[in-house]
Parts: structure tokens; sequence; C-alpha cells
């Protein structure tokens, strides 16, 4: 696996980037969403691509179709996660796991191909390798609710570990709201579920 995304104010410190990519698709009808075309890639090979080409290593959590997953997210570090049918919070529990030690996590959703590398950039920069900081977008069109991608320092990582279910860290965030550090971004980011 790379070392991990460094910038002066980092101080050598790491972070690496998970993305929960098992999930089954329900809601998107037949065709596994992930593997549908996006500019010249696919949902999630252009997720990754974003985030390796803002310099951070990349672990991406297969579970639902692995192999073929697997193929469309070439240099990505790829984890096969045999709780996937369980729920997303499984896949990030297991992303996390690969991804330690480290000083910061991002959690990076894998049907959001509008990610932009400016935004990533912003985050670590705001993240800075605080180990209680956990830095999260807040988008201009929906100012109330918590963005993604999301940096969680390494205070976090063990309970981020122990996720299960189907909430990801939803639950865990409303905990540590009070402690999210917001990045302004312009627009909003939306997520694929549905093929319209």
């Amino acid at each position: 696996m790379g070392e991990g995304w460094v910038v002066p104010s980092l101080n050598g410190r790491i972070v690496r980037a998970v993305v929960p990519a098992a999930g089954l698709s329900r809601r998107f009808g037949p065709e596994n969403k992930l593997l549908q075309p996006y500019g010249d890639s696919t949902i999630v090979g252009t997720v990754v691509r974003t985030l390796q080409d803002a310099g951070l290593p990349v672990i991406v959590v297969t579970g639902h179709e692995a192999e073929r997953v697997s193929a469309v997210c070439p240099r990505a570090d790829v984890v096969f996660n045999p709780d996937f049918e369980d729920g997303m919070g499984t896949s990030v529990a297991c992303g996390v796991r690969h991804a330690m030690p480290c000083d910061g996590i991002m959690i990076a959703l894998a049907d959001m191909p509008g990610l932009s590398g400016a935004t990533i950039e912003r985050l670590i920069e705001a993240f800075d390798g605080e180990p209680e900081r956990i830095v999260a977008p807040r988008y201009a069109s929906e100012p109330d609710r918590i963005g993604h991608p999301i940096v969680f320092g390494s205070a976090y990582h063990g309970e981020l570990c122990t996720l299960r279910g189907d909430v990801g860290a939803r639950d865990l965030l409303k905990q540590w709201r009070d402690r999210i550090v917001w990045v302004d971004c312009e627009g909003g980011l939306t997520d694929i579920d549905v093929p319209s």
C-alpha cells in the first residue's frame, strides 16, 4: 500500500482513503450501479481515480460482484468484505481495519463520481493531522446535511472498526457532531441511487 498523502502541514502524517464498494445497489435495479459508465470510466472507477489523482492511496472494499468491481479500480488496494450483505457498516469497518495504522482515514462513497480533487485537498488541509478531528464538507445546496467524503482522525478508527448494519458511520457522526470541522463547498454532491 502507498504511504499516503503528505503535505508540509501534516508533518509526514499519513492519510488513506476507504471506498466501500460492496453493496447490492438494490434501489438501482438489476445492474450494479457502481459499474455503470461514467465519463471514460465507471462510477466507482471515477471516484477511485479522483482520490488517487489527489495523491491518496485508496482501499476499495468489495463484496457484490467483487471481481468486476476490482477490475475497474486499477492501482487501488482491494479487500473483500465477507459480511457485505449485512450492510455498509461492515464494509466501512473492513476498510478501516485494512487502512490502519495511519493518522487519518477519508471515507469516500463509491457512488459520488462528481467528487472533485479540490474538495479532497481542502478536507485534508483542514484535517491537519489532528487525531481528534473529523472534517466534513458542507455543500451550499444542503447546508444542514453532513456531506461526503469525511476525514476521521486516528482517535475514531477503533470505533469505526466496530460498525455493523446499513447506516455506515451516521450514528457515530451524530454523537460526534460537535467535533466536526466544516469545510464550506459550492454546489452539492449527489449520490447515484437510480438510473435516472
